[in-house]
C-alpha cells in the first residue's frame, strides 16, 4: 500500500530539499517528486533532530508536536525570533536554557506562563522564557542576538549528545555521536 507525505519546503543551498516526518524510517524506500512553486506566505522554520524543515504548520501545531513526541526543537518564527523548545518534562534542559538566557542577559528572567496568544509575546522580539499550555518550555531570542542563539542551540545539541551517549553506552566515538546528531 502506498503512503504519501506532502510538505511544502524551502530549497536550501546547493539544491538540497529536506523532508521530515515521523513516518519516514531508515531503510524505507521512497519516490520523491518535487513541484516548484513560489509562495510569499510566512512559515515556521524548524530544526528537528538536526534537520531543517520548512512547514506550513502553525506555531501551536509545532509546539504540540514537540510536546507529544517529547522532542527538542528550535524554530525561527516569522523570520524575527528564535525559539528553543523542549517538552516541559525535560526539566534539566529547560534549566540549562534558562541559565543560558540569564547568563547572557545578566538578569534573572521570570518564566511567563502562556496558554493562548503566544504570537503576541513573540512579536515583542524580547528575550523571554515561557511555558506554553504547560506542555513545552521556550527560550526566546531576537534574531539579531547571534551569540545567544548559538548558546541556546549548543544547549540543545549538548542535551541531544548526552542522550545519544546514554542510549548507545559509554563507548561512542566522537564520529558516532556526530553521525547520530546528523553533523
Amino acid at each position: 500500500m502506498l503512503g504519501t507525505i506532502k510538505q511544502e519546503v524551502i530549497v536550501q543551498q546547493n539544491g538540497i530539499v529536506t523532508v521530515y516526518s515521523p513516518e519516514l524510517r531508515a531503510g524505507l524506500r521512497a519516490e520523491v517528486i518535487v513541484i516548484l512553486k513560489e509562495s510569499p506566505m510566512s512559515r515556521a522554520r524548524a530544526t528537528v533532530q538536526n534537520e531543517t524543515i520548512e512547514a506550513q504548520s502553525t506555531l501551536s501545531e509545532l509546539l504540540n508536536h514537540a510536546a507529544a513526541d517529547k522532542e527538542r526543537i528550535t524554530l525561527i518564527y516569522q523570520k524575527q525570533v528564535f525559539l528553543a523548545v523542549v517538552p516541559i518534562e525535560d526539566v534539566n534542559v529547560a534549566k540549562q536554557l534558562k541559565k543560558c538566557m540569564s547568563d547572557y542577559t545578566q538578569t534573572q528572567l521570570e518564566t511567563i506562563r502562556v496558554d493562548k496568544a503566544l504570537g503576541d509575546f513573540l512579536e515583542t522580539k524580547a528575550r523571554l522564557t515561557l511555558t506554553y499550555q504547560d506542555q513545552v518550555f521556550l527560550a526566546v531570542a531576537p534574531m539579531d542576538d547571534f551569540d545567544l542563539i548559538e548558546a541556546l542551540e549548543d544547549c540543545i545539541d549538548n542535551a541531544d549528545a548526552d542522550d545519544a551517549i546514554k542510549e548507545e553506552g559509554e563507548s561512542l566515538t566522537s564520529e558516532q555521536v556526530d553521525k547520530i546528531l546528523g553533523w
